[in-house]
């Protein structure tokens, strides 16, 4: 199962819920980009709804649970024990909070996203209680594991011509698909691959031969009478631990076999050089070779819960921790704690915010680290379908079909700067001309900003490659702009020199930039959000 937007949308729509199609995009792209969104807006504007439908559509299309948690932020917060909970040293045991079962269930489901919502965060200081996982959030960084890596790519115009292979050429070629130069696979695995099973689909008297799985098996195990006089074997290697798994030889084994003697004949050696020249051929053949550059793995700093060397029960009834086992015990609901826990990478957190006298504004490090999405716009047809027939239900439609949603972090990096930069500059000018606008009067921001802007635009762009203008005017909107509040000395120049400065195109922002400008005039203080 996969999850795509015609679904999520179609899910939204079977809950009573009409979002617009841009809406709903803009919400999956910030996730996507950083995994920390903030969405404010007038109370029952479907701030926590939208989410909560979101998070639930994974839950279904996935087949698992526990994906989301709401969490109401209380004004008395003042450190993050609300949050992480903490160690109750009477007996021994972890007062668990669901943001922390959250955690555990999330790293035991790392391909799964799991969403965490605070509603009306800024009830309290928001420094106060979340700075610790702001700031561990912005200790991630991309470990490069290796510099270059090959890959090989299918060429989808030789899928006719699989029918006619031969074994030995069909299993090598489905173990090239299937990456066996750094996966193990098993005989069931290799012919349960795509282009296996075609293969057996229009070969069905081969199919229906007798010691039809021991045929199979013959191809990749290398064991069979000491090194096999067959061709396909002598480039598979069997796990050392589970001899039921193959990969292919590394360059280094290869040549071990070129230099080791035939068993029974040592003029000869167990694998030829023409052997190796026909391999070469059939992956040139049928494949497309495609550098990648360097692959990276995300490492970042963990909270600490507790000092106890071992993990804590959350209540004392529990049976004890059994070394190596798991923290969470999905049968039987039961959680340990361990003393260090790094935030998950598939665990998404969303804000809810309003703003009036019992609330507390957002410092510069919160909106940062953020993606602000304002929900003020109360569409009364689009949400109860007034006049409006079922495909016209969001002004503009994306075309994104049945393309799957993939909700993995990727690190904002200034190589994505250096990208859009160097392919947009006429956008990408626009936001530097606003960085010079307000550098003059010290309300500048650093290059983590660029670097995510950056990064948004590009997800965007993978979908929609001809909305550049929209991707950038979001940025500009959910990005720069919530940064900007003060009185009539402080904003009156900027706000309007920044309307002068930015394109009539970018419709969001000059809407935004109106309205703050006439709150500024009529009361003398203005602030983003209100």
């Amino acid at each position: 199962m996969s999850v795509t937007f015609t679904g999520l949308k179609h899910f939204y729509e079977t809950q009573q819920f009409y979002y617009s199609d841009e809406v709903l995009f803009n919400l999956y792209n910030s996730l996507k980009t950083k995994p920390f969104v903030i969405l404010s807006g007038v109370s029952g504007s479907g701030k926590s709804k939208i989410i909560d439908l979101f998070a639930g559509h994974f839950s279904k299309e996935l087949a698992y649970e526990g994906n989301y948690e709401l969490i109401p932020v209380k004004p008395n917060w003042t450190d993050s024990r609300a949050l992480f909970g903490y160690h109750n040293i009477i007996d021994d045991t972890y007062a668990i909070t669901p943001v922390v079962k959250l955690f555990l269930r999330a790293l035991q489901n790392p391909d799964k996203p799991y969403f965490l919502v605070l509603d009306e965060m800024n009830l309290a200081k928001v420094e106060h209680y979340f700075s610790d996982f702001l700031s561990l959030i912005e200790s991630r960084k991309s470990i490069v594991t290796d510099s270059s890596s090959v890959t090989y790519i299918f060429k989808e115009e030789k899928l006719s011509e699989i029918p006619t292979l031969s074994l030995p050429e069909l299993t090598l070629i489905s173990a090239i698909e299937m990456n066996l130069f750094t996966n193990y696979a098993s005989v069931p695995d290799i012919r349960n691959s795509r282009l296996y099973r075609l293969w057996m689909e229009n070969n069905p008297g081969e199919v229906v031969k007798e010691n039809w799985t021991p045929r199979s098996r013959t191809e990749v195990n290398n064991k069979v009478q000491g090194q096999p006089g067959r061709f396909a074997p002598k480039f598979f290697m069997s796990s050392a631990n589970n001899d039921e798994l193959y990969r292919f030889r590394t360059e280094s084994e290869i040549e071990e076999l070129l230099n080791t003697p035939k068993a029974g004949d040592p003029r000869e050696t167990v694998l030829k050089q023409r052997d190796v020249e026909r391999f070469k051929n059939i992956l040139n053949e049928y494949f497309d070779e495609v550098v990648v550059e360097e692959t990276s793995t995300i490492v970042q700093e963990p909270i600490v819960l507790h000092q106890s060397n071992t993990p804590l029960k959350v209540n004392e009834n529990q049976p004890d921790y059994v070394n190596d086992a798991s923290f969470y015990d999905e049968s039987s609901e039961i959680y340990y704690v361990p003393n260090k826990i790094v935030i998950p990478l598939n665990v998404y957190v969303v804000g809810t915010v309003n703003i009036d006298e019992t609330t507390y504004m957002f410092s510069p490090k919160v909106l940062d680290r953020s993606n602000v999405i304002e929900f003020n716009d109360i569409d009364l047809n689009g949400a109860y379908r007034f006049n409006l027939n079922h495909e016209e239900l969001s002004q503009r439609e994306l075309s994104l079909t049945e393309d799957e949603l993939n909700l993995s972090i990727k690190l904002a990096t200034p190589k994505e700067t250096i990208w859009v930069s160097t392919n947009y500059p006429t956008e990408f000018k626009v936001v530097v001309d606003i960085f010079e606008i307000l550098k003059s009067k010290n309300k500048h921001f650093g290059y983590r900003v660029f670097n995510e802007i950056s990064a948004y635009v590009q997800n965007y762009l993978t979908y929609l490659p001809t909305d550049v203008i929209i991707a950038f005017d979001n940025q500009i909107l959910q990005k720069i702009l919530p940064k900007l509040n003060g009185d009539v000395d402080e904003m009156e120049e900027i706000l309007l020199n920044l309307k002068d400065t930015v394109p009539t195109t970018f419709t969001k922002t000059h809407k935004k930039l109106d309205e703050m400008i006439d709150t500024l005039k009529s009361t003398g203080y203005v602030t983003f959000i209100k």
